[in-house]
């Protein structure tokens, strides 16, 4: 060492603690943790030092520090510890039942379940609880919208509803997608007109809607019923009632937002032998006007196994948005952090000389498809076959979620209720890679206490699935568990669980309720 160098490491030591921790906190975690090893005195300096640890404890959870909470540093790290232990230990104390209303349509967003009244004119909320997070369970009711909801969806950061009004009757009806706030059902402010209006066409009777909001973007995709049926997927910016993305085709099968401009998009061919495929589409890229998905310039398209199966359908989830923060009124601590998450993609499918239908779940990890989206900077419509980016950073399962209690994933983690546990058990995977190292039990921990078993290895697809040519084998770092449930309290047994990100919600629509556990 010269005498430069040993100077400068003299002068740090000579500096006060609270300024060498102020030092450390502009450091990466990794650095910060290196620090630590390096001799005692910084290792005494960030152990004791709140700031630090808590930044610590954000990087392992994966959390996002609140903006809008009253706790000091010093609180906020006993309640990110108190919540992680929670989860490592499936510690769920509060329970309680709700009814469930008879307007059909519904939404679990944002910690709000939400339900259509048998009216179909106004909605039920319940803001579910958290107490470490001293988040309150709280109960409000918008009455009349003034107009029969056909389906809605919310943005709890922006307090925003997006409910759709179908008006008129085939060949002449048109969707008017209201833009109302979540507290009060009145007319959002942000938005320069209280609705849009998208004309359906000849689209038949019979329609799915599958609604979506990021930021200022609203994407709807609308799917007739029956064989070679039609989609329309449409996006906008709500704020100022542009239309930025128009698409109709027989192909388009499901979608969800990747971030702001990027969209995820599973695209089936019904009359050719190219494989499924998940598709990224550059929403700036569009013109106002309509396009067939054929004219369609997609940035990448991520190919599906080869496949000995008809597909029957697809649907792509993740939750929450990519921009979603809580809103100011919810003084939450931390949440989930927006640097990854992960996408579910199931596909039920109609295997060749097999009667029986299979299902599969594929789990993508954000940091995956955006590792495709750089790679493809310089092309266009750049396939990308299954073994250059599907074993490696996906995890695919024989399972049959349900088809209707459909959000049953949420940041890292996807839930499964385990129907021969009697609805009494649910299975729960977690894919924050930080934690599968360090809240898992494996051969060298000594804490039998842990729930969790790490998904260490690259995993076989279950050796009953019949859909594809060669074995599927993927690897997705993670962590699995299951979870008791509170028992139902009626004849009927839970038939769904759904994942949120302080809770889990249980359904039966035989008993017309819901039940929630919460930490």
């Amino acid at each position: 060492m010269d005498t430069d160098q040993q100077g400068n490491v003299e002068a740090a030591f000579s500096l006060p603690n609270e300024l060498i921790a102020i030092v450390f906190d502009e450091l990466d975690i990794v650095s910060l943790l290196r620090c630590k090893q390096v001799c005692q005195l910084f290792r005494s300096v960030i152990t004791t030092n709140a700031q630090l640890l808590y930044k610590v404890e954000l990087f392992f959870g994966r959390f996002e520090n609140g903006r809008h909470c009253n706790l000091d540093t010093a609180g906020r790290l006993r309640a990110c510890r108190q919540y992680q232990q929670a989860w490592n230990n499936l510690a769920f104390p509060d329970s309680q039942i709700i009814n469930m209303q008879g307007g059909l349509s519904w939404e679990l967003s944002g910690g709000v379940l939400c339900q259509a009244m048998r009216s179909r004119l106004g909605l039920v909320f319940v803001q579910l609880p958290c107490k470490i997070k001293d988040i309150p369970e709280r109960e409000w009711t918008i009455n009349d919208f003034g107009f029969a909801i056909r389906d809605f969806t919310i943005d709890t950061s922006q307090d925003l509803i997006v409910a759709l009004e179908i008006v008129g009757a085939v060949p002449n009806r048109t969707c008017n997608v209201h833009l109302r706030t979540l507290m009060t059902g009145e007319h959002h402010s942000m938005a320069t007109m209280s609705f849009v209006t998208h004309l359906l066409s000849d689209m038949h009777e019979e329609l799915n809607f599958l609604i979506q909001v990021c930021g200022s973007r609203i994407a709807i995709l609308c799917q007739e019923h029956g064989d070679d049926s039609n989609s329309q997927l449409v996006v906008w910016d709500w704020k100022s009632g542009q239309r930025k993305l128009f698409i109709r085709d027989t192909d388009l099968q499901s979608f969800s937002f990747v971030t702001e401009d990027l969209l995820l998009v599973g695209v089936v061919a019904a009359e050719s032998d190219e494989m499924p495929r998940l598709d990224i589409l550059s929403i700036d890229s569009f013109r106002e006007e309509m396009e067939e998905y054929k004219d369609v310039s997609y940035i990448c398209g991520l190919e599906y196994p080869k496949m000995k199966a008809d597909v029957l359908d697809m649907l792509i989830r993740s939750d929450p948005t990519p921009g979603w923060s809580p809103h100011q009124t919810v003084q939450t601590p931390f949440f989930s952090a927006r640097s990854d998450r992960i996408f579910t993609i199931t596909m039920r499918v109609s295997p060749a000389g097999n009667s029986n239908e299979e299902c599969t779940v594929l789990i993508v990890a954000l940091s995956t498809i955006m590792a495709q989206v750089e790679l493809s900077r310089n092309t266009q419509k750049r396939i990308v076959p299954w073994e250059q980016w599907g074993p490696n950073g996906s995890y695919m399962l024989l399972r049959s979620p349900s088809d209707s209690w459909v959000c049953y994933v949420y940041g890292m983690k996807f839930i499964q209720l385990l129907p021969w546990k009697k609805g009494n058990t649910a299975r729960v995977y977690d894919f924050n890679k930080y934690a599968a190292r360090r809240d898992v039990r494996n051969e060298q921990t000594t804490e039998p206490k842990l729930l969790w078993t790490r998904l260490g290895m690259p995993q076989p697809l279950n050796s009953r699935c019949s859909a594809f040519v060669e074995e599927v084998i993927t690897y997705l770092p993670g962590r699995v568990a299951t979870v008791e449930v509170m028992s139902s309290d009626s004849p009927y047994d839970w038939e769904a669980a759904m994942i949120g990100e302080d809770n889990i919600v249980l359904v039966s629509s035989g008993a017309r309720k819901y039940g929630y556990i919460a930490m």
